[in-house]
């Protein structure tokens, strides 16, 4: 079974709509709206995404430290800077062992505001793992990379693996 969601941004006033048991009630009023947008009575955009029940899989990717001193890592948009004492969101420790530092870098990648909406990052053994928070291949557009010469991230500079989702496809009417 597929799921389809429609999001319709539009001057109409929503709050004609009703509670959830008048489901058929609210349908003719989404068949009114649809139509007023579709003949340029009403403005608006009209968003459509879907999904099926195939197998989907969220990108991934690994950052491996060896003694990282002051290497940086970049997630998405955000660099990480390894220091010894992190005075910014954007700093992680690298006073300890390379297992330490993994746990501090995956524990900023968590904590950040930016990044902590995209990715989940996980730590052992001195190697870090970045994983898209939202399945399907749009994770695989997310930036994973770094600079130095002691750590290795894997992949082509993106998360990779990433597998069916979402896939969104804006209209706008008029």
């Amino acid at each position: 079974m597929a799921t389809v969601s429609i999001t319709v941004n539009t001057t109409k006033d929503y709050t004609t709509f009703k509670a959830a048991s008048q489901s058929s009630e609210n349908m003719n009023r989404l068949i009114n709206l649809l139509s007023g947008l579709s003949c340029g009575a009403l403005l608006g955009n009209v968003y459509v995404s879907g999904s099926s029940t195939a197998t989907t899989v969220r990108a991934s990717g690994t950052i491996t430290l060896v003694s990282c001193a002051t290497d940086t890592v970049t997630v998405g948009k955000t660099t990480f800077t390894g220091t010894g004492t992190p005075t910014l969101s954007t700093h992680f420790e690298t006073d300890g062992t390379d297992t330490a530092d993994a746990a501090a870098l995956a524990a900023a990648i968590n904590a950040h505001a930016d990044t902590s909406k995209v990715v989940y990052a996980t730590s052992a053994l001195g190697v870090v793992t970045v994983t898209a928070l939202v399945h399907g291949t749009i994770g695989n557009h997310i930036l994973l990379s770094e600079t130095g010469s002691t750590m290795t991230c894997t992949g082509s500079g993106y998360l990779t693996g990433g597998l069916g989702g979402v896939e969104a496809r804006p209209e706008t009417v008029r």
